[in-house]
């Protein structure tokens, strides 16, 4: 998945490291920052594919830049740090795509690290995604079915005949049944 661009978070030494491995391989490096606050405007502005952070830097807002980065959804993130660190272990309980990657740092592990961290993030954004559509087509069904009620207890119409109804008005009007139902009840019933 070579390609992808990047932003480094960590001290001169590991981010020349980072880059030194991720650049060969096809990754674009982006920029580099060193706190919280650079760090989410660049991630804002520049839009990258993945961040990778180290865990080391604890410098003010770190932690709760990297839960927004992630509860936003805005890239993916990878931490590189001790695999003992609490402070990493319970970022990781709490994140939806945040990934791990140990020191020392090692080539192989690391190009595996961001491969999966991004397919990782690229399947959670996508669950989201279909989150949003099947509760928004929920709500549809619901604003549906209210004013099929409404039109059955209005006008004493079967369910099949309350819901012909709205269909042949959605039709006619070239309006969708939901956008029908939402009329009928502002109306109260008498469409």
């Amino acid at each position: 998945m070579a390609g992808e661009k990047y932003i480094v978070a960590a001290e001169n030494s590991l981010q020349i490291a980072v880059r030194n491995i991720l650049n060969p391989s096809g990754y674009f490096f982006l920029g580099n920052c060193y706190d919280a606050i650079s760090l989410i405007r660049m991630v804002r502005s520049h839009q990258p594919d993945f961040i990778v952070v180290d865990g080391a830097i604890r410098q003010g807002d770190t932690v709760n830049v990297l839960e927004t980065i992630d509860d936003e959804m805005l890239c993916a993130c990878i931490l590189i740090g001790e695999s003992r660190d609490s402070v990493i272990l319970t970022m990781m309980e709490r994140s939806n795509a945040l990934s791990f990657c140990p020191k020392p740092l090692n080539r192989d592990l690391l190009l595996q690290t961001v491969e999966m961290a991004n397919i990782n993030f690229k399947r959670v954004l996508g669950y989201g995604r279909k989150l949003r559509e099947m509760s928004a087509t929920n709500e549809s069904r619901k604003i549906v079915d209210r004013a099929k009620l409404m039109l059955m207890e209005k006008e004493g119409l079967s369910e099949k005949a309350a819901y012909g109804r709205m269909r042949k008005k959605s039709m006619d009007l070239r309006l969708t049944l939901k956008e029908v139902a939402e009329s009928i009840l502002r109306s109260g019933g008498v469409k």
